[in-house]
């Protein structure tokens, strides 16, 4: 008797280990066409997506191809704290003539210098007195600019996290400033009494006409991230100034804009 029950056992065990194979057997073969399937379904997708890609290129109008070429361009170049100029940038700049100049020697972008003096002179005809206080400026100016408005702010009371993060808001960190672009320009002064001259009502009628824009906007705050500077004119281009204005956008909306191939 004792050894049919010891028989038995042997047998279930067996029987039991055989199941258990069949079900790891199972498992296996269900994992393996899960895996399978799931590939299968990425590379469809994939698939899918390059040729709506694909699609979406091709079906941009001429005019559109054109626009989001643009936005690549010299003077869309987008400079702020989430773009920054690389270290080693450069730029060939040349002197604003001195009668619409705060002091000898202030620069402007080679490119586009002619344009500005060109719009000076207009204001000038006009009674208007546009004076370039600050042009072109180097990596390092920048960089005494905002230690001195942080030293100021640490001054007044401000802790150094909280100086650091204030004056960001007014003046740009070094290398993320337009000035270091070498396509912006301040007139007249710093102050934000500026917006009562007859100075910035010329600006603001005629300045998209020579291809400079209001770089910073008063209610383009919240994606600028820089306060309203009346005083801060910036050159993008004929055609790109006056389409700014008609759309009412800052640059940084106006470059999503056109690498969207015209399209809000």
């Amino acid at each position: 008797m004792r050894e049919e029950r010891i028989v038995r056992g042997y047998r279930h065990r067996n029987s039991y280990t055989g199941i258990i194979a069949l079900l790891l057997l199972i498992i296996f073969v269900l994992c393996g066409i899960i895996v399978y399937m799931a590939s299968n379904y990425k590379k469809a997708v994939t698939a899918n997506v390059d040729i709506s890609s694909t699609q979406m290129v091709s079906e941009y109008t001429e005019e559109q191809k054109r626009l989001i070429e643009e936005a690549n361009q010299w003077y869309l170049r987008l400079v702020n704290p989430d773009n920054p100029l690389p270290e080693n940038y450069s730029v060939e700049v040349s002197e604003i003539k001195p009668k619409y100049s705060n002091y000898v020697g202030l620069k402007f972008d080679s490119r586009a210098v002619d344009a500005l003096n060109s719009m000076c002179e207009a204001a000038e005809k006009d009674g208007v007195s546009l004076l370039v206080i600050s042009g072109y400026r180097s990596i390092q100016k920048q960089t005494e600019l905002f230690n001195n408005k942080v030293n100021n702010l640490i001054r007044d009371g401000y802790n150094e996290a909280d100086a650091i993060a204030a004056a960001a808001t007014v003046v740009a960190r070094p290398g993320t400033s337009e000035h270091n672009l070498g396509l912006a320009v301040d007139f007249n002064t710093d102050q934000e009494w500026f917006e009562n001259t007859k100075e910035f009502k010329w600006l603001s009628e005629n300045a998209a006409n020579y291809g400079f824009i209001l770089r910073y906007p008063k209610d383009k705050y919240s994606i600028t991230k820089i306060t309203y500077e009346p005083w801060h004119y910036r050159y993008v281009g004929v055609e790109h100034a006056k389409e700014m204005k008609r759309l009412d956008m800052c640059l940084e909306e106006y470059i999503e804009y056109l690498k969207k191939g015209g399209s809000k």
